[in-house]
């Protein structure tokens, strides 16, 4: 099941999340950037909030006080090169300490998580490890105000179309009182909360799990946790099935190299992370190529949809994966391949 993956959370502005956002060594941006229209920007989002379904005063009045954040400029613009081997990101990303804090959040939230499981269908370690991968277990969650960040963001011309659209939306999720502007607050890019939604992402997805008349992701566990679900969840044909996992890392067979030129293929739609899989197969057909659990037991004789999919630089340094449908679910998330696998293998901690 290809899906087609909307990227409306966190963005791939960032390859991961929670890192330093910017490398300012060898980054003149900021000498040459003209700033000199941004009043005059500011004055055409007011101009056009009623196609967005706003009242011009009430956009007018809470974009006054920003400027230009120069450096969410910085961030975007002074990325660094992401230079960590797969085994390099993983091992840093599911570190032994936030393993050790998702097993602590996990008993601590028991009863909450398996309400949300019972209520979404989606087993809440995936939950859990979102969490903890996006916000440290909700601790880091960004200190940029949403509104300074999506303005100087709409402004940019890289992707000004997209970050117009969010910031309208950022003033409907104020517009709703589900939080006020002085705590509106999340990433340099305008990721919020401990769940890192956008503003679309928010409208669509998030949830008022407690029924206090908020949905609350920057303050609340379970609105917070429950938005992760409802988001996995899917729309459509694209349901999470609580009946299977994501996938599992395997023992490719000895004539590895000449099934990888007969299974792989070009894809021309999705994003990067999905081209980089195989064509659909059913995992027993995996089994009879002798794929194997990484304990060297045979895989499970099960006609339900796989792929597979190669890690790695060079030989010596590859690794194998067998991913199934839930997998794309995660993808929606952050459509990395580096992303998705480190939430699958993290959830494996906390079964």
């Amino acid at each position: 099941m290809l899906k087609k993956i909307c990227i409306c959370l966190c963005l791939n502005l960032l390859f991961i999340s929670n890192v330093s956002a910017h490398d300012p060594k060898n980054c003149d941006v900021l000498q040459n950037y003209d700033f000199s229209g941004f009043d005059d920007w500011k004055v055409e989002i007011v101009n056009r909030s009623n196609e967005f379904g706003l009242d011009e005063d009430f956009v007018s009045k809470l974009i006054a006080p920003y400027e230009v954040n120069k450096r969410v400029i910085e961030n975007d613009k002074c990325q660094p090169e992401f230079t960590l081997t797969f085994s390099e990101y993983i091992k840093k990303r599911n570190s032994d300490l936030r393993v050790k804090n998702g097993l602590n959040n996990k008993s601590k939230y028991n009863n909450l998580l398996n309400k949300i499981n019972n209520y979404y269908n989606v087993q809440s370690r995936f939950v859990l490890s979102i969490w903890g991968l996006e916000t440290a277990y909700g601790k880091i969650t960004g200190s940029y105000p949403v509104l300074e960040s999506l303005l100087t963001m709409s402004y940019d011309e890289r992707r000004r179309r997209y970050f117009t659209k969010e910031l309208y939306n950022a003033l409907k999720i104020l517009e709703q009182g589900h939080i006020d502007v002085v705590n509106f607050k999340g990433s340099w890019a305008g990721a919020m909360g401990q769940n890192q939604f956008m503003p679309s992402s928010f409208l669509n997805y998030a949830q008022d799990f407690n029924n206090d008349g908020k949905k609350n992701i920057w303050t609340d566990t379970e609105d917070s946790l429950a938005s992760i679900a409802r988001y996995l969840q899917g729309v459509g044909s694209n349901k999470w099935d609580p009946n299977y996992t994501w996938g599992r890392e395997v023992i490719p067979p000895d004539d590895i190299k000449s099934i990888e030129s007969e299974i792989f293929i070009k894809r021309e739609k999705g994003c990067l992370a999905i081209k980089k899989l195989s064509k659909k197969l059913p995992l027993n057909e995996f089994r009879r190529m002798n794929f194997q659990k990484m304990d060297g037991s045979s895989l499970d004789s099960l006609d339900i949809n796989s792929y597979l999919l190669k890690m790695g630089r060079k030989e010596g340094d590859y690794r194998y994966f067998i991913v199934y449908d839930n997998y794309f679910n995660i993808l929606s998330y952050n459509c990395s391949n580096y992303y998705g696998l480190s939430v699958g293998m993290l959830s494996d901690k906390f079964k």
